[in-house]
């Protein structure tokens, strides 16, 4: 997701919220592990040219992703 979701993506129910938590933990690790493997300024040579970025824009993209996703279950657990 870019850094202003669609609001038609935003996670709405506990459930949803939780699974967004999951996905972009997962979103993470795969970016991390990409990282480890080939390098942070490596990149996907698979991807058309305009929309490559080094490991470590995704990585960093992912945790942006990923520290959304916690606030919205941070929020979800709070308001219990």
């Amino acid at each position: 997701m870019s850094e202003n979701m669609n609001p038609r993506y935003e996670p709405k129910t506990d459930a949803q919220k939780l699974g967004y938590l999951i996905e972009e933990s997962g979103e993470v690790l795969a970016a991390a592990g990409k990282s480890v493997r080939w390098g942070l300024d490596s990149y996907n040579p698979e991807l058309p040219v305009n929309e490559r970025e080094s490991n470590a824009d995704w990585l960093l993209r992912e945790i942006a992703d990923l520290e959304r996703a916690i606030g919205y279950v941070r929020e979800m657990l709070a308001a219990r």
